[in-house]
């Protein structure tokens, strides 16, 4: 059978006219029916066309000892290696098919293949679980049907429906997508053929969808709003992204002028202009997509990763630099040592507010008890308040800081940072308590009534290390209560119900009002 016989018959076949069959593949009609009387072979590529429109194969179709075409087709398609060529260029015009769309456009196709998706799963939990049902019942008295066997039916079904499902999702991909990209990638490559200055401009960007055929349209309302959800979201995201440029800007000019002090903040800037310029990057894809604008995907992924690198540079400057910097306990030498004198009671506490360990000194020739203050007179001062905490008179020493310039906290960190040294903590200060021996156990032994600590015996003396407060109170009764850690008694109001309880070394006071009385 000659090749123009096969055309007329896969023509036929597909309820086509010659006409039909000419606008698709972009020629005359009277260069159709030259083609069908075999006064004359189309090209190359309109034969691949008319394999491609008709489901074929090309030595089905020029083939002339091949007479049977439909036993061809069936061989073909029941070819393993056809089968895999034809998903393989199904992927292939997929991939293409994206790189060539408009990220808005590529975006609303992926929603409505997940709306779609969404819709099946939901018809299929509908049709499995009936079916599934109605063979239930219906085999209810059927012997040995146990639950093996129904979940077995059932696992047969869902198969069966994911199948389905992925036909019906392939296809409607196919006819709401692909055949249109396929359209429009032919014409352009007739429109270069023929000479014409119609071009397929990838810049540009395709949009894939025949606007006078709507299959589907819901699945389009749907897209659309979720395409507008997802944009009022982005404004945000927006904002969000403008404030951080600000900030990551101040934060690299603040770092370029502390430059000079150490290569950390050599680091420092590298990484600062690497988060500027990703920010950046997506601050212009987001606003253009907000905006339906054509973004420069190469530009900005270039941008993105080089970026990225300069990111993990500055990092690991700063982090090899960072190392090398030298942690250092305050010197207390650089302090100033006040001295202040207390009267000893027998229910005297000294303590100090914010500070966890407090050295005692054994000196017997003091008739009174002295207090050295040892701190830093150029950002602290200290302040002395006397209370009654729990029956004890407590001397407390309190640290407050001072009110300095930040340039004078700018001159103490980069004088420390030109040395590639750092302390701890620049406010750092020391009380010891000095008085005889039988003096200081007795303060230590008040402490311990309300404090919990760790007693570590010196050359000349104690350190108590790691106070904390010894007493719990939960009180929701409006009088006063009052408890004595001397003698542990509490008194409470009429109408209040205190309870005194040791957990280990802490003490719990519970008072809770009594109602009633």
């Amino acid at each position: 059978m000659k090749f123009g016989d096969k055309l007329i018959l896969l023509r036929k076949k597909n309820n086509l006219s010659q006409e039909d069959l000419a606008e698709k593949l972009g020629v005359s009609r009277q260069s159709v029916s030259k083609w069908e009387s075999n006064n004359s072979y189309p090209e190359t590529d309109k034969i691949v066309q008319i394999c491609n429109l008709f489901d074929c194969s090309m030595d089905a179709l020029i083939n002339d000892n091949i007479i049977n075409i439909e036993d061809i087709e069936r061989k073909d398609k029941n070819n393993l290696n056809i089968v895999i060529d034809s998903f393989l260029d199904f992927i292939t015009k997929t991939i293409n098919m994206f790189s060539d769309m408009k990220f808005s456009n590529g975006l609303k196709c992926i929603i409505e293949m997940f709306i779609l998706i969404f819709i099946l799963f939901i018809l299929g939990c509908i049709v499995v679980g009936a079916t599934t049902g109605l063979i239930e019942n219906i085999f209810y008295f059927v012997p040995g049907f146990n639950n093996l066997l129904h979940y077995t039916i059932q696992s047969i079904i869902t198969i069966l429906w994911i199948i389905v499902s992925i036909i019906i999702l392939v296809h409607t991909f196919k006819i709401r997508y692909l055949n249109y990209y396929e359209k429009i990638v032919d014409d352009d490559k007739e429109n270069e053929k023929s000479d014409k200055k119609i071009k397929f401009e990838k810049k540009e960007k395709v949009i894939i969808r025949d606007e006078k055929h709507r299959p589907f349209a819901f699945l389009s309302v749907l897209s659309n709003i979720i395409i507008f959800f997802i944009k009022f979201f982005l404004v945000f995201v927006v904002f969000g992204l403008i404030l951080s440029l600000v900030f990551l800007v101040m934060s690299f000019i603040i770092s370029l002028f502390l430059t000079p002090a150490s290569l950390i903040f050599f680091g420092s800037d590298l990484a600062l202009i690497a988060s500027i310029l990703i920010n950046l990057v997506f601050l212009i894809f987001i606003i253009n997509f907000i905006f339906n604008k054509n973004s420069k995907y190469k530009e900005l992924l270039i941008i993105f990763l080089i970026s990225l690198i300069v990111l993990g540079v500055g990092i690991g400057i700063s982090t090899i630099s960072f190392k090398n910097i030298d942690f250092k306990e305050y010197n207390l030498s650089n302090n100033i040592t006040e001295l202040e004198k207390v009267s000893y009671e027998d229910n005297l506490v000294i303590i100090s507010e914010g500070l966890n360990d407090i050295e005692y000194e054994v000196d017997n020739t003091e008739s009174d008890i002295k207090v050295e203050i040892n701190y830093n007179n150029k950002l602290n001062n200290y302040r002395i308040k006397l209370d009654n905490y729990y029956g004890l008179n407590t001397y407390e020493i309190h640290m407050d800081d001072k009110t300095i310039s930040p340039k004078d906290i700018y001159n103490l960190i980069i004088k420390d940072l030109k040395n590639n040294e750092l302390k701890a903590d620049y406010s750092k200060f020391k009380v010891k308590v000095i008085a005889s021996n039988d003096k200081i156990n007795k303060l230590i032994d008040n402490t311990s009534k309300v404090y919990v600590f760790e007693k570590q015996e010196k050359e000349n003396g104690y350190i108590l290390k790691n106070i904390v407060h010894k007493i719990n109170r939960e009180d929701y009764c409006p009088g006063k209560n009052y408890y004595n850690a001397i003698t542990g008694e509490l008194k409470t109001s009429n109408n209040c119900k205190c309870e005194v309880s040791n957990d280990e070394e802490f003490i719990n006071l519970t008072c809770d009002t009594v109602y009633g009385e």
